[in-house]
């Protein structure tokens, strides 16, 4: 075969890949592919997105957004974030509260580097928060739920929001905001290695000593790395403790939650607080038991309820 009949054999073949090519199996999806319509795209943000209730006043979570359309955001008639107040004790009457907590118009719009009309920051913020529901600090308890919805409401009258936007849109690539979530909670930090000391083992009555992680579980919950404090060491020669084993930290207020370990036994504690040493008394329906002081230089950083 000369080289003509190669050329033109190549260019047959290019052309009936490329013809034959199905549009809808392309690799990268557009803003133009995922559909026609708005959508606030996250520019940058700062702060927490929860409401510290050691700090109500100075919880903040602050975004701005610039605003996506066919005509660079300039379609956009309105930005409105709504606020619904989700408490965590139903009986109080004032679950599922909505309120608008702020509007912008397109005069609030201005244009960015991008090439987009950008709102003002929005700032999701306790004193606002407040002022919108309503509330008072002294309402608000850990598990309530503050819920921002946005929606984006056109020239043509049409409205996007969350609920009829792709997941596409709303995902990591094209970093759409349009809901926040801002639980009230408290920041909890009890990791770290602590010291440890284990009496009254139950294969010998004697005592182990050592070290012991706290390990967040994420939440505010937390195990031990070694929920038997050194105790297998000394009756099976080496191992540790562990399964479903927890204890979770809810405003400095400290609960065991978890009570069944790897192998199916259940776990019981009983504990107190002095000083700096946290004694849990602890045994399973397997027949393992011990005394245990953990202890936290400077004081244990937390209470213990029921």
């Amino acid at each position: 075969m000369n080289r003509n009949k190669i050329v033109l054999a190549l260019a047959t073949l290019l052309f009936f890949t490329f013809s034959c090519a199905d549009e809808d199996l392309s690799p990268i999806v557009t803003f133009d592919s995922a559909g026609k319509g708005a959508y606030p795209r996250l520019v940058s943000d700062s702060g927490d997105q929860f409401i510290n209730l050691f700090d109500i006043s100075g919880s903040a979570y602050n975004y701005t957004a610039e605003l996506i359309d066919n005509d660079g955001g300039n379609l956009v008639a309105e930005y409105v974030v709504d606020l619904t107040y989700v408490d965590n004790d139903p009986s109080n009457g004032s679950n599922g509260t909505t309120v608008e907590y702020l509007k912008y118009t397109s005069s609030d719009f201005t244009p960015n580097e991008n090439g987009y009309q950008q709102a003002p920051e929005i700032s999701l913020n306790g004193p606002g928060i407040l002022a919108a529901t309503g509330l008072s600090e002294d309402d608000i308890s850990a598990g309530d739920e503050f819920r921002f919805v946005s929606r984006l409401v056109l020239i043509d009258g049409s409205i996007f929001t969350q609920a009829n936007s792709s997941a596409t849109v709303v995902g990591a690539a094209f970093r759409g905001i349009f809901n926040v979530n801002m639980p009230a909670s408290c920041p909890s930090d009890l990791t770290g290695t602590y010291a440890y000391t284990t009496t009254d083992i139950w294969c010998t009555g004697g005592s182990t000593s050592g070290e012991v992680d706290i390990v967040a579980l994420g939440g505010g919950t937390y195990e031990f790395s070694d929920w038997a404090f050194g105790s297998y060491g000394t009756c099976y020669g080496g191992g540790t403790a562990g399964g479903n084993l927890n204890f979770q930290d809810v405003c400095l207020e400290v609960a065991f939650t978890g009570f069944t370990d790897s192998f199916g036994d259940t776990w019981t504690y009983d504990s107190s607080i002095d000083g700096e040493e946290w004694t849990i008394n602890w045994d399973n329906t397997y027949g393992e038991s011990g005394n245990t002081v953990v202890t936290f230089p400077g004081g244990v950083p937390f209470t213990l309820i029921d």
